[in-house]
């Protein structure tokens, strides 16, 4: 098995995560040797369930933060102070992500001139309806699923990017906020590890199109804040990467295209309608796909 050869800090912060956390635990905890460099700390933040105790007990060595005010830059922030080494992965809390990607994330952090690292993505839309996975047919093959800017629900950083970086705001976005800090070439997207095996993370997609569409207005609304808010030189990689010809270029079923744009335009107008409403900055989770 592969083995870290120097220490690093997963941090994964969690609302609410009952029905997943233990799975998230289990998948990074199950895989890695007893002798792992892994410094493991959960940021339980506005927890009203039972995610602080369920990670108590499946972590046992894990440092399990509850923090009240609900904020996941807040706890990311939190759990950064209580950290005591360096690369940092970030991981969300219903993503799968085994102890291999944490050992390709730090090895390629390792390498000149790169600040992040973020692992390829694997959908698993057995549990999806067929709308949600003619979406996501076209979703992987934009160039963004593929370059790791945002949507593998975990990315890793230096020592000099933390630094650098600094905080992390009171933001919607945290990993978009992120990837725009750094130039592209700053940047990497690690689909395999030193031996050729593939390296990847499981992302679990909404059930159904109407949860689909809340997060996808979710996330427009987060790019808008971050544009706003957060203004970066390296933004614009972010932008002009997919659209109407990325989709036909990339082979794509006619029906499956309409189905991608119909749901990013409904997205887009549920964005507007609760920007409109001053609900633009709330938090929308899907909850259909945190099943146990």
């Amino acid at each position: 098995m592969l083995n870290l050869d120097k220490h690093c800090t997963v941090i994964i912060p969690a609302f609410n995560e009952e029905a997943v956390i233990a799975r998230c635990l289990s998948s990074l905890l199950d895989t890695a040797p007893p002798d792992h460099k892994m410094e493991v700390i959960v940021a339980a933040n506005g927890c009203v369930d039972s995610t602080v105790q369920i990670a108590a007990e499946t972590a046992l060595d894990a440092t399990i933060l509850d923090i009240k005010k609900p904020s996941k830059t807040g706890a990311i922030n939190a759990a950064n102070a209580q950290a005591n080494h360096y690369p940092r992965i970030y991981l969300d809390a219903d993503i799968e992500c085994s102890y291999s990607v944490i050992v390709a994330l730090v090895n390629a952090l390792g390498e000149s001139g790169t600040m992040a690292a973020a692992p390829a993505i694997r959908l698993d839309t057995d549990h999806s309806d067929l709308l949600v996975k003619a979406y996501y047919r076209v979703w992987l093959k934009q160039p963004y699923a593929s370059s790791g800017n945002g949507g593998a629900g975990c990315y890793a950083l230096s020592r000099t990017a933390i630094n650098e970086a600094g905080e992390f705001p009171d933001i919607i976005g945290d990993d978009i906020w992120i990837h725009t800090r750094f130039e592209q070439a700053q940047k990497r997207y690690v689909s395999e590890d030193k031996s050729g095996n593939p390296v990847f993370t499981i992302v679990r997609p909404p059930k159904n199109v109407l949860d689909l569409i809340k997060v996808e207005a979710r996330k427009q609304v987060g790019n808008a804040e971050i544009t706003r808010l957060f203004p970066s030189p390296h933004g614009a990689q972010l932008r002009g990467t997919g659209g109407i010809s990325a989709a036909f270029r990339s082979g794509n079923r006619l029906l499956d295209i309409f189905v991608f744009f119909a749901i990013k335009l409904s997205a887009r107008l549920l964005a507007q309608v609760n920007r409109l409403l001053g609900r633009g900055s709330a938090w929308s989770r899907d909850v259909s796909a945190r099943q146990p």
